[in-house]
């Protein structure tokens, strides 16, 4: 499996013919292009030299099933049943139907193409069974607070008296999903600013050291966002989890590819800057916190 990575209020799980792909408005987010499996392959020849394999091959659940051969042959369908003739049904491959739709998503990149991002079960860094009901009780305690914030300044906009004015005022101060991951990003990078940085001990690696334990690293501050995010409805995974690199949350926010960083107090679509992506498009927290802040006091004024 390809180890890359990857709602706010809502993230919709659709599945188109055995396939999932995430996203508010589906039909917005499949991706008309070239190097999308899903248009190449769907359609693809079933044929080689004359044969038709269509009762037990699929040329799209073949690309999804192998990572080996998403590496060799990308979406060129010619190579994938020349290999399945001559080579995966020897080898006993699966090609009839999927045996990743439970542990894959198919995301849009945001971009022309997609990013194939494996559901992932996140260690906890070495917490205690105590240690984590108290880091969770953060987490969910940061993440309501952001909800309710946003709910309550929607709630009333939604009350107020509509212009054409206002509408587009409206739409323009909503808050997205990824400005959400950068505000949970920011506050999380607060919380390590008034800790340690250490790479020695027994919870620099978890969420508990953050919150509660004043030490943290890279990996602690991953997990402590990443609980967050858990309770924020935004699908992620642990990019160089139990490595000496640095250390992000891969995401899945507005229906494509994203990232989130604690350390750096960012989030943003595609890539992270590390893996080649823009640091100029990054949403900081710096630039969203007064959206957060509005809506904020919006909030205090209906409660």
């Amino acid at each position: 499996m390809m180890l890359i990575l990857k709602k706010a209020l809502s993230i919709v799980l659709a599945v188109i013919a055995g396939i999932f792909i995430i996203g508010s408005d589906i039909s917005s987010l499949m991706v008309q292009a070239a190097d999308d499996p899903y248009t190449a392959l769907s359609k693809a020849t079933t044929k080689y030299n004359g044969v038709d394999y269509k009762n037990e091959y699929n040329p799209l659940y073949y690309y999804l099933n192998y990572q080996d051969l998403r590496d060799a042959y990308g979406t060129d369908a010619g190579k994938l049943i020349e290999h399945w003739v001559v080579f995966g049904k020897k080898e006993k491959r699966v090609a009839n139907r999927l045996i990743g739709d439970s542990t894959e998503y198919v995301v849009p990149t945001g971009d022309t193409g997609v990013v194939i991002i494996p559901k992932s079960k996140h260690g906890n860094g070495g917490m205690t069974y105590d240690q984590e009901v108290i880091a969770r009780s953060y987490a969910k305690q940061i993440a309501d607070g952001i909800n309710k914030a946003i709910e309550a300044a929607n709630t009333s906009k939604s009350s107020s008296k509509s212009s054409s004015s206002s509408s587009s005022s409206s739409s323009k101060n909503k808050v997205k999903e990824v400005e959400k991951v950068a505000y949970a990003a920011g506050v999380i990078n607060a919380y390590c600013a008034q800790g340690t940085y250490t790479t020695e001990g027994q919870i620099y690696r978890t969420a508990y050291g953050v919150f509660v334990g004043g030490e943290y690293s890279c990996a602690g501050a991953t997990r402590a966002l990443g609980l967050v995010l858990d309770y924020l409805g935004i699908t992620w995974v642990h990019k160089n989890a139990n490595t000496w690199n640095d250390q992000w949350c891969q995401v899945i926010v507005d229906g494509k590819e994203g990232y989130a960083d604690a350390i750096t107090a960012t989030a943003g679509y595609g890539k992270h800057p590390n893996e080649g992506g823009s640091e100029k498009d990054a949403v900081t927290y710096a630039k969203i916190r007064n959206k957060f802040d509005m809506a904020s006091q919006r909030a205090r004024t209906t409660d």
